[in-house]
């Protein structure tokens, strides 16, 4: 689904952005579906889960000193010590898809599309404080399940990686975090990529399935523009980006929707 290459150039800039900022590190989006399903996805398919082309990364805003806050501590090293910009909400940098060099706005102007791999990392917070845009002039992405991942140890994953403590949402929470998003995504690329990961955490996950768990995280009215997102194409394709029969997938999405 994605070039192999721009995955590895993706993961690269992870282990440069984790050894770079502070703990607690939280990875949520598609490296963190990777860090959840790939023991067991390898021991199925013989091959590593297929990762992801962009870096996220959540952020508790609970403490009250925005200017010291994690998110503005690690937006500020991320741009001084790693050269990424602030575009809108987003930090990027244009890099040689085929060398993996970080390429200069002037050159990039001049390269064809195809040669650049925009590099993307989001931080992503559990509520916009007060004031934000006010003081830094954009408005970050939030996502609401991320309070919990920080607030009880039960609702994250922790691992060591790069050298550092990595929490990741539990395997329920990014589910949840993956389904409420699916539905939203415009570009037909992130939607058939959500479905992959929804499959992989449903079939590789280790899902905690006490009843009533996915009402607990979405509300009925996410859970029902999940279903009707759902489309029998978009599982077909997520299939055949995991190399896992369609079948599988849409008897495991209909044991958790029934």
């Amino acid at each position: 689904m994605y070039d192999k290459n721009e995955v590895a150039i993706s993961n690269r800039y992870l282990k440069e952005v984790i050894t770079t900022i502070n703990e607690p590190i939280v990875i949520i989006g598609g490296w963190a579906v990777y860090f959840l399903v790939n023991d067991r996805y390898r021991e199925t398919t013989g091959r590593d889960y297929i990762g992801s082309r962009d870096i996220d990364l959540g952020f508790s805003m609970a403490a009250a000193d925005l200017e010291n806050s994690a998110f503005v501590l690690a937006l500020k090293k991320l741009e001084d010590d790693l050269g990424f910009e602030l575009q809108a909400f987003k930090l990027f940098k244009e890099i040689h898809a085929e060398t993996g060099e970080v390429l200069a706005p002037e050159l990039a102007k001049k390269m064809p599309l195809h040669q650049i791999f925009p590099m993307y990392v989001d931080l992503i917070v559990d509520k916009i404080p007060e004031g934000f845009r006010e003081q830094f002039g954009f408005t970050p992405i939030d996502e609401p399940l991320l309070e919990p991942v920080f607030a009880d140890p039960g609702n994250r994953t922790e691992i060591g990686e790069y050298g550092k403590q990595l929490w990741l949402p539990s395997t329920n929470m990014m589910l949840a975090m993956k389904m409420k998003s699916h539905p939203n995504r415009d570009k037909e690329h992130k939607r058939i990529k959500d479905m992959a990961d929804i499959s992989a955490l449903l079939l590789f996950g280790s899902i905690k399935k006490e009843e009533g768990w996915l009402a607990s995280l979405l509300s009925a009215a996410d859970i029902t523009r999940f279903k009707n997102a759902l489309t029998p194409e978009d599982i077909g394709r997520a299939a055949q980006v995991i190399g896992i029969e369609q079948s599988l997938i849409e008897n495991a999405i209909s044991l958790i929707l029934k």
